[in-house]
């Protein structure tokens, strides 16, 4: 009789372990499923919150502040997560806008992980918008929307659009191209030219994809601008 209670309840042990393990595997399937518009979700509002708090200073006081393009690595939940929990203190220097192709991003001083996870961010330490060739890198997260995604569908001939909350810089794609990750001589100052350089990974993670700006012109940043939509 004993023999029968302690099996009644093992079989009771055992189906309450299938069930946990039930909807553990089911939470599991659908974080996979959904990961990737999770991702998108956070990562967007977290750029629309940077994007109305413009502080230099205070930016280029980050401590985690970095140049070096080698550091940068794909996103995952957990980086996103973790910028969740850092985004308090990063701050735009300014914005970009490609309205062609419906982008619009928080400029950030450096390439942290946690920078790159809400915006554009610098690949030097000394440029200056409408100067030199600015460079700034983004990443690719192949949902056409989110951060550097939308450069996918840019094409010669559209417009580029940067600022410093005090003037708009306006430059024209004049060139998109591929390279290796190692061709880093493509964000140096070319001569007396003025560009643009944007950089962000290929489809596939492997390779970069170059979308390179002609300086056209200089106007006065305002709040009412056609070209930037950020309520400050």
């Amino acid at each position: 009789m004993k023999r029968q209670e302690n099996m009644k309840e093992d079989n009771k042990m055992m189906r309450k372990l299938s069930l946990v393990l039930g909807i553990l595997l089911l939470f599991t399937g659908f974080v996979l499923i959904f990961q990737k518009p999770i991702m998108s979700y956070l990562v967007d509002n977290m750029s629309k919150e940077t994007i109305q708090k413009s502080d230099v200073e205070k930016a280029k006081a980050e401590p985690d502040t970095t140049f070096d393009f080698k550091e940068v690595k794909n996103i995952s939940l957990q980086d996103v997560i973790n910028a969740q929990t850092k985004k308090k203190d990063v701050h735009a220097i300014g914005a970009i806008s490609v309205p062609a192709v419906s982008m619009q991003l928080p400029i950030v001083y450096g390439i942290s992980n946690v920078n790159l996870t809400i915006g554009a961010g610098t690949m030097k330490a000394d440029q200056t918008m409408g100067q030199g060739n600015y460079a700034l890198a983004g990443h690719n997260m192949n949902d056409s929307k989110t951060l550097f995604s939308p450069l996918t569908k840019a094409k010669q001939g559209m417009n580029i659009y940067i600022t410093d909350f005090q003037n708009i810089y306006e430059y024209k794609i004049s060139d998109i191209f591929i390279v290796q990750p190692t061709q880093v001589e493509v964000i140096q100052d070319q001569a007396d030219e003025k560009l643009i350089t944007l950089v962000t990974c290929n489809y596939n993670g492997e390779k970069r994809m170059i979308i390179r700006g002609t300086f056209i012109k200089k106007l006065t940043y305002s709040d009412d601008t056609n070209y930037f939509k950020i309520s400050k």
